[in-house]
This record gives C-alpha cells, structure tokens and sequence, in this order.
C-alpha cells in the first residue's frame, strides 16, 4: 500500500522504465530522481504562489531587465508595518 498518490505514480513510473527486470539500485536511483524533480516542482509551485499573492497585493512589481521577476516594494518613510501608530 502507497502512503501517497506520488509514490504510486514514481513505482509506476520506474515500472514502465524497467519492468520487472530491475535491480535494487536502478530502481533506488530512479526513485530519488523523480522525488527530486517532485520537490522542485513544489519549490517552483511555492514560489509562483507567493509571486502571485505580491502581485495581487500590489507588494510587488516587475523587476528591471524583462526576466519576468517580481520583486518586494521598498517600505516608504510612512509605513506603519500595520500597527497604525
């Protein structure tokens, strides 16, 4: 039984590559090769996240050079930080 629907995919996966003809460490190195692309994958799906919520927020624009990048508006001299002081 697979503790994920990921896990399930990536025995699948180096299934379809190997078959049952496989050894111990073919397999271990697909293996931590397709989580690591999972992980990277989540890493980039964070980052877009949080670009997105800065660009709604309008806490972010896009940086100089056309990469494409957002980055943090500076805080002005009469940012409060929210506390309204």
């Amino acid at each position: 039984m697979y503790t994920s629907s990921t896990e399930a995919v990536i025995n699948e996966l180096i299934f379809s590559v190997y078959g049952a003809q496989a050894d111990a460490r073919q397999r271990h190195v697909l293996r931590q090769a397709l989580h690591a692309l999972v992980r990277q994958a989540r890493a980039e799906q964070l980052q877009e996240m949080r670009r997105d919520v800065w660009r709604a927020s309008g806490m972010a624009w896009l940086a100089p050079g056309g990469s494409g990048d957002f980055v943090a508006l500076p805080h002005t001299p009469h940012d409060t930080g929210g506390h309204g002081s």
